[in-house]
């Protein structure tokens, strides 16, 4: 009888700071959170995904939200929430425990040894020390994926691969169906007619 051999099956994990995806998608376009996962897949292989964000303990989390993270659930994505700190309206209301837990996750996925790479959606600084970690000690790859909006150029230098969202638009945007055609047909014209410029 043959020993038995375990194949390990090598991963990507995704963590994503809801907090600038919302912050710059209001300004650039709304993310589809299960078709960029679909995307990172195609890409890397299979993906595990963690949202992280921040909650005002006064109001608590609106049933939208409610609604938005039990969907996120049900794809299989882990919601990580927390209570932000400081008081509303005074500046200094931050969503530290957010930060925190997304960088103790990074470290930590960056461990294991079936984790070949982690994809950080975010464009905070503060995730330099831990990126550096994660490539020199961990020897794990980094990968930036991220709006081509307020993102660290330190986070973007260090990272061993950085992919913007905004190139990627009409496969990762959230919009309904003909809408999305819409958008799909627009960025053709446009790629087209920037094709026709330069002839």
């Amino acid at each position: 009888m043959f020993p038995s051999t375990s194949i390990m099956h090598h991963r990507t994990v995704w963590l994503v700071d809801i907090g600038f995806v919302v912050k710059v998608g209001s300004q650039r376009f709304k993310l589809d959170y299960i078709a960029t996962e679909k995307w990172l897949s195609t890409r890397y292989g299979p993906v595990t995904t963690f949202l992280f964000n921040g909650y005002d303990p006064t109001y608590g989390i609106p049933e939208g939200l409610n609604r938005f993270y039990t969907a996120m659930r049900a794809s299989g994505m882990t919601v990580c929430l927390h209570p932000m700190s400081g008081r509303a309206g005074f500046g200094d209301h931050r969503q530290r425990r957010v930060d925190v837990d997304m960088t103790a996750h990074l470290v930590w996925q960056a461990s294991l040894p079936d984790v070949d790479r982690v994809v950080l959606t975010t464009g905070d600084q503060d995730f330099l020390p831990a990126v550096h970690i994660v490539r020199e000690k961990c020897q794990k790859q980094v990968v930036l994926l991220c709006y081509d909006q307020d993102v660290s150029a330190d986070l973007k230098q260090v990272s061993d691969e950085l992919l913007f969202l905004d190139d990627i638009r009409t496969e990762v945007i959230r919009t309904q169906p003909q809408e999305k055609e819409n958008v799909i047909r627009d960025s053709t014209s446009e790629a087209v007619s920037s094709q026709i410029s330069r002839s």
